[in-house]
């Protein structure tokens, strides 16, 4: 029998919300994805992703449908599924710019010893300042500009690649976690590298309640998947620092836009939202250490 060739690259997205949510995203992505013959993988758990009628415009997407499924289990279920020796992976809310696919699979030839290549993320919503400060706490480090080239840290979710031999046979029951998968890919003595030509737009928009309710489960969910990997008087020791994080947090994300010498004036502005947001981020946390991930993971988006 004739074996299968690999597509350059898959493009995995995870999606929690009915159509047309995705559709920015897959209309950027389409017709990219066609021009170098790579696949596209939705794992949806909404069970809606996409228009469930004949003539979808996207017939060669891969839709799996996953109902209940957290977004970290979303991504390591399209992974498991991806064929390409690129997997690269974006949010159902993200819109690759154009050239994006062709850029990543260029950057992976340009280091080949890279594990992970990360991008640039910039903010799509942009209509109130709840959005901005959304954006700046997850994201700032990630905005242009960015130093290419190795580095410590480089995007996650919203706009990160894996060469296949990076990625592991199975991921545990909760999936992926990119912050967590790429600190052990890291201390295994795995490279990461930035590239400022590979972007993404993060369009989200939400309201202050939202946007404090997901960081909530965020922190919770994190935490929780952490506390695997503790012993007892590890997350002990780690209980007070959940009381710093609000201000240690808010004190980076300011000096990452600062430096960056853009939005100054929505940074600013957005502070007392963001101290906010970032004490929610700190309660998830700690009732992550106490209670673990409870059905946090389910309630992101």
């Amino acid at each position: 029998m004739r074996s299968v060739e690999r597509p350059p690259l898959s493009v995995v997205i995870s999606n929690t919300q009915p159509w047309p949510e995705v559709r920015p995203c897959l209309d950027s992505l389409h017709s990219q994805a066609q021009t170098i013959g790579a696949e596209i993988i939705l794992a949806d758990s909404s069970g809606q992703g996409l228009p469930d009628v004949p003539d979808s415009s996207y017939p060669e997407v891969t839709w799996l449908k996953a109902p209940g499924a957290s977004v970290f289990q979303l991504r390591a279920l399209a992974i498991a599924h991806a064929r390409g020796e690129i997997i690269a992976v974006t949010e159902d809310h993200c819109v690759p710019q154009p050239g994006w696919c062709e850029q990543i699979l260029k950057a992976h030839k340009d280091y080949p010893e890279a594990a992970a290549i990360g991008g640039a993320v910039e903010n799509g919503a942009t209509a109130s300042l709840v959005d901005w400060a959304g954006f700046f706490i997850n994201n700032a480090r990630f905005m242009l500009p960015i130093q290419c080239g190795e580095c410590e840290h480089i995007s996650l979710q919203a706009n990160i690649s894996y060469k296949r031999r990076a990625l592991p046979d199975r991921f545990p029951d909760y999936g992926i976690v990119e912050h967590l998968f790429n600190r052990a890919l890291r201390e295994k003595g795995e490279k990461l590298v930035a590239d400022d030509q590979i972007v993404v737009k993060h369009v989200q928009s939400l309201g202050l309640l939202d946007s404090c309710t997901i960081n909530f489960h965020s922190g919770r969910s994190v935490t929780g998947f952490r506390l695997r990997h503790m012993h007892s008087g590890e997350r002990l020791l780690q209980l007070p620092r959940c009381f710093i994080v609000p201000l240690v947090r808010l004190w980076v994300t300011l000096r990452l836009v600062l430096r960056k010498r853009r939005f100054v004036g929505q940074l600013l502005a957005s502070i007392p939202i963001m101290a906010c947001i970032l004490s929610f981020v700190a309660a998830g946390e700690f009732v992550g250490f106490i209670a673990g991930p409870g059905n946090s993971p389910q309630r992101l988006q």
